[in-house]
């Protein structure tokens, strides 16, 4: 047995068999002191020797830093360089077309034509005074000119494909690729500040890129039925398991899956449109949750809501109820479960017209108690995903306006976080309870990710932001000086260790058949990443404390 004490004026930790003592001493300048409780062997380390073990090797460097931050950065710094070029990760702007053929919408036909030969083009931009107008491609030259027989003198404006898809120069390559497989086009022109930057090919994709991890996607936008979708569950998983032991970084994993649930839920919206005819009024159907914020897992279930354009009669209310139901149950056939709150447009609470909403959320931050804080935690995460942009962002709009000087609000909101702590006991140990077979486990969506999605949603708020995704929050929150660079970088490292964990013991889990849950035993993890998981906690234990002492919070659900 080998256990001992480490404290200075007060008791610092009892360290775990084959644990280091260093992290403190090589550059803080106090007294510590060992005492050892049971038999012990302790090796003693000359401090000059690990200096300049540390000095000439950067892993031991950065695997001794006293920082918990920098000992989690190190760990997935060879995933995250790689990670630069994943596809899914790349900028557009990195493998866009520059090069572009615009003609005017007068143009003649023929003229365009010649243009896209002579400049070895696929597409040409139709646009007047700077405004892209349209969009003519090859195929479009042949079915719609050279097979009706039309005029090559006519102007271009004739067979172009007005008000064209486009795409964001800064979004991820797998926005561009999941566009082009739901509305089967090949060219995306890449929009910068309103301005034309370029033009996405898939040509250009197959040359500099391989899609083959996207390829599910593709398959999802051709199935004609809930039977035929449903077939596809088992290559959801394989995805999931392919990023998993290629060791993709883990918002990346995240990504992957949120953008193959969009798909999934866009298709079975479009098969329920095609089965039960056009809807009575425009809609917008929107995502809420880890969907919501593209932090998807394997076991991520359903959360999402419907804004009519207006009130409804009892008909026109029984089409969106079938809509729902449709979408609803159909994704639970593929794999994503109902949400056990019953946030869903199945429930009518969620199936509102816009001016319904908009006081639903108005009611939630008058009373941001109770029930009503559960629901307007769960609506704080949202994201447009089919239907009639234009209502969202009406409601994004009202709900934003709405959160200025509601500090009350976020100090509550603090203070329910705060109900939950990591599971990390006074001497660094784990704090553990018994599951159904008797072993001791913590739960690390409930104890840790979800701690840090709650802090992240509090600091974007305070920046008055209604950014969904984790990451994106915590850098408005730097950005706006709620937290400092290093805090950012440190809960980033954090939540990214986090889930890297999570995952990999999911993947394991499945290769030997066990339950898929977030029940973690750390007796089946690495005695590393025992070790990080602690930094990890400890990180968001500290942040913790700094919001209940920025916003307040003290007491205020007592």
């Amino acid at each position: 047995s080998e256990k001992f004490l480490f404290w200075s004026k007060d008791l610092i930790t009892e360290p775990a068999f084959s644990s280091f003592l260093f992290l403190f001493c090589l550059s803080r300048a106090q007294v510590y002191y060992v005492t050892a409780i049971e038999n012990t062997l302790l090796y003693c380390i000359p401090r000059a020797t690990l200096k300049q073990a540390m000095t000439e090797n950067e892993a031991v460097r950065h695997h001794f830093a006293c920082e918990e931050g920098e000992r989690l950065a190190f760990r997935y710094q060879d995933n995250a360089l790689s990670a630069n070029n994943v596809l899914y990760l790349k900028p557009i702007s990195t493998i866009q077309n520059t090069v572009m053929v615009v003609v005017t919408p007068d143009a003649s036909i023929r003229s365009v034509a010649e243009k896209m030969v002579t400049q070895h083009r696929s597409s040409a931009l139709v646009m007047s005074q700077g405004k892209l107008l349209g969009i003519v491609t090859d195929r479009d030259l042949t079915k719609r000119v050279v097979a009706q027989g039309v005029d090559i003198q006519n102007p271009i404006s004739l067979v172009m494909t007005k008000n064209p898809v486009t795409v964001s120069a800064n979004e991820p390559i797998i926005s561009a690729i999941e566009l082009m497989m739901q509305h089967n086009i090949r060219s995306l022109p890449v929009m910068e500040n309103q301005r034309v930057t370029g033009v996405l090919t898939a040509t250009s994709l197959v040359q500099k890129n391989s899609i083959q991890a996207v390829y599910l996607i593709s398959r999802i936008y051709r199935q004609e039925s809930v039977s035929e979708l449903k077939a596809l569950v088992f290559q959801r998983q394989t995805v999931f398991e392919s990023l998993v032991d290629a060791n993709v970084p883990a918002l990346t994993i995240q990504l992957m899956m949120s953008m193959i649930a969009d798909a999934f839920t866009k298709r079975l919206l479009q098969l329920a449109e095609k089965q039960l005819g056009a809807p009575p009024c425009g809609y917008c159907w929107f995502v809420a949750g880890s969907q919501a914020r593209q932090e998807m897992h394997y076991l991520s279930d359903q959360d999402s809501g419907v804004i009519l354009e207006r009130d409804v009669n009892e008909q026109e209310i029984n089409w969106f109820r079938q809509l729902s139901d449709f979408v609803c149950y159909g994704l639970e056939d593929c794999g994503y479960a109902l949400c056990p709150g019953h946030m869903m447009p199945t429930n009518p609470k969620w199936c509102q017209p816009l001016a319904r909403w908009k006081e639903n959320y108005r009611q939630w931050l008058r009373h941001p108690e109770s029930e009503s804080l559960l629901h307007f935690s769960v609506f704080l995460d949202i994201r447009f995903l089919y239907g009639q942009a234009s209502l969202f962002e009406s409601l994004v709009s009202e709900v934003k306006q709405n959160l200025q000087e509601r500090r009350r609000l976020l100090s509550i909101l603090v203070a329910n976080s705060l109900r939950v702590s990591p599971p990390l006991g006074i001497f660094r140990q784990f704090v553990l309870v018994k599951n159904g077979e008797n072993h001791s486990v913590f739960n690390i969506k409930k104890q840790a990710i979800n701690l840090l999605i709650e802090l992240a949603r509090v600091y974007a708020l305070d920046a008055g932001e209604l950014l969904s995704s984790t990451a994106e929050r915590l850098k408005v929150a730097e950005n706006a000086g709620i937290i400092s660079s290093a805090s950012h970088k440190e809960l980033l490292e954090a939540y990214t260790f986090i889930n890297q964990v999570r995952f990999n013991y999911q993947r394991q889990s499945l290769n030997h058949g066990q339950v898929f849950s977030n029940q973690i035993e750390p007796e089946l993890l690495t005695q590393f990443e025992r070790n990080h998981l602690k930094d990890a906690f400890r990180i968001i234990s500290r942040t913790q404390e700094a919001a209940l002492q920025r916003f307040h919070a003290k007491g205020v659900l007592q």
